[in-house]
Order: structure tokens, then sequence, then C-alpha cells
């Protein structure tokens, strides 16, 4: 069985805000940065949602609505490709 990894550092301020975000998936050969993260994931035994929610302190509030909002357009699409 193959693993494949999912790297995520974060570089927090002397208030422990996030500054930076930097990312790396060794299958796909991507390494970047980003102003924020959303990581979701499904607790099988407590049936729950588990939840990572980041954003640099320079992100603006036009960039954190777009963000938003197409999240919640892929998450539709995610849960309509996966349930028919």
């Amino acid at each position: 069985m193959k693993t494949s990894d999912i790297h995520l550092s974060v570089q927090l301020d002397d208030n422990h805000v996030p500054v930076r975000i930097d990312w790396e998936a060794e299958d796909g050969g991507v390494k970047s940065s980003s102003k924020a993260v959303l990581l979701s994931l499904w607790d099988e035994q407590e049936k729950n949602t588990l939840r990572i929610d980041l954003w640099t302190k320079e992100m603006s509030v036009e960039e954190m609505k777009a963000f938003f909002h197409q999240n919640i357009l892929t998450l539709a699409d995610t849960f309509e490709r996966a349930t028919g």
C-alpha cells in the first residue's frame, strides 16, 4: 500500500497568530504558500468533524469572503458527486 503525505507548516508571530502558511504535497511535486487553510477530518468514532481553520493576519476581508464562497461551492459539488 502506498502512502502519500501532505505537509503543512504554520509560522506564528509572538501572539501565536499565523503570519505564513506553507504546504507541500510530495506526490504532486507541489510546494506553495497560502493565506488560509480549512482542514476538515471525519472522526468515525465520535461521528463528528474535526477542524483546523487558519488564516494569516494579512488576509483581507474581501479575500476571506471569496475563499469561503469558493469553499461552499466546492463542498456542494463534492457532495453531489459523492452522493449522486
